[in-house]
């Protein structure tokens, strides 16, 4: 936290003294480290990741920017109705946007007015919308070829929101498998999976493959500093004689974001509901409609086992071999569906609540959920991007709404 002021008097230094002091000790509360009193750029040093501005006089638009330009990315600006406080916060906010920044405005009438909480929460807000920019997809492989409408506009991805999608050739996930063996560490790990799941209906040979591909992958995200992947899994099952569903099963868990099939925009809308709920999404197709209900029926094999209330390991739908994961979600659970669309102009949103989870209906992919609608079931369907939906735990619209006013993407709500 700075408190920034621009001082041409004696009596003007001590008020902007006097408003640092009063919220310093408060925001410390918060765990929010006190960066200083800056009277003018000259004070400005170097930056240090994020910060929340007080903006406690007129004039202090240069200095703003400086710390924005020297790499102190400012989350939230507050203003008063004192010292000309408002007039400044608001030219910076508009050129620190025109620049790139995402920044949210707070204002009140006099110093003693502003809540802190409210401060607070509205940072980490905005600090989850820059943890999505720079971050890193990689492409294993290529889409699968029944997704003919998933890719993205890569270009426009790494312009509008700061993502950047990486090819990376599916051997190197290949080559690494096969020179992955398991240690005694490794199977303690997947005796603990078995142990924690309800039931286990394929043999622990197969959980074992399946797992050598989990770090197989894990080294080919680090070796290319990659925070999200897409997988051209049904390539590796010919290759491999296994599925990648647990091992997106389990880095998803670990809150890093991993699709399937290759699918660009769901991975892509993956990190988004990821990163603003702090919570592991899913990535599944819609399967079944009822309309009469207002409900929509959700499978895929690849949900994160922290995401439920249980998991089964079965074998993958399609194939019928290796680890399929059905997770069970509890019933009631509020839930956000999203989708990107392919040129980044539009992302679809709809609420929901979970009816039912873990039917085991052999004739689908083995996590199941059915979500009935906020929204109408028939604008989803009139409105769908492409195949798969991405879905969270939780109510994140607001956090969506505002994200995609910042970096100028269309909301279609459901």
């Amino acid at each position: 936290m700075y408190t920034v002021a621009s001082v041409l008097n004696p009596k003007i230094g001590e008020y902007a003294r006097k408003v640092h002091s009063k919220l310093s000790p408060v925001f410390a509360e918060k765990g929010v480290k006190d960066k200083g009193l800056l009277l003018s750029p000259n004070d400005v040093i170097e930056g240090e990741g994020y910060s929340i501005l007080l903006v406690a006089t007129g004039g202090t638009e240069v200095t703003t920017l400086k710390l924005y330009e020297m790499g102190d990315k400012p989350l939230v600006l507050v203003a008063t109705g004192l010292a000309n406080s408002l007039a400044a916060a608001l030219e910076s906010i508009a050129a620190l946007k025109s620049k790139g920044a995402m920044v949210e405005l707070l204002y009140y009438d006099d110093w003693s007015q502003v809540n802190v909480d409210e401060v607070f929460s509205k940072a980490l807000e905005v600090k989850s919308f820059y943890e999505i920019r720079g971050t890193r997809i990689g492409i294993i492989g290529e889409p699968s070829p029944w997704l003919v409408a998933s890719s993205v506009d890569h270009d426009k991805a790494r312009k509008m929101l700061g993502v950047e999608f990486v090819k990376i050739p599916l051997e190197e996930v290949i080559e690494e498998y096969k020179a992955t063996s398991l240690t005694k560490r490794d199977w303690r790990k997947i005796e603990e999976l078995i142990e924690k799941s309800v039931s286990i209906e394929i043999p622990v040979k197969s959980l074992g493959e399946a797992y050598r591909l989990y770090l197989a992958i894990k080294e080919v995200i680090k070796r290319y500093n990659l925070d999200s992947i897409t997988i051209q899994c049904f390539d590796l099952i010919r290759e491999l004689d296994t599925t990648a569903c647990l091992a997106l099963s389990l880095l998803n868990s670990e809150f890093f974001i991993a699709g399937c099939e290759g699918d660009e925009q769901s991975v892509l809308s993956m990190l988004i509901l990821s990163k603003l709920s702090g919570r592991p999404a899913w990535m599944a197709n819609p399967v079944k409609i009822n309309f009469s209900r207002n409900e929509i029926m959700l499978a895929h094999c690849t949900a994160p086992i922290t995401a439920g209330v249980g998991y089964r390991f079965k074998t993958h739908f399609e194939t019928g071999i290796g680890v399929g994961l059905d997770v069970v979600y509890e019933k009631g659970s509020t839930v956000t569906l999203a989708r990107v669309n392919g040129d980044v102009e539009k992302i679809l949103v709809a609420i929901g609540e979970i009816v039912e989870s873990g039917m085991e209906d052999p004739i689908h992919c083995r996590t199941q959920v059915w979500i009935r609608l906020h929204g109408n079931v028939k604008c989803l369907l009139n409105n769908m991007f492409g195949n798969h939906l991405a879905m969270v735990l939780g109510d994140v619209s607001g956090l969506i709404k505002r994200y995609a006013e910042l970096n100028g993407l269309k909301i279609v709500r459901v």
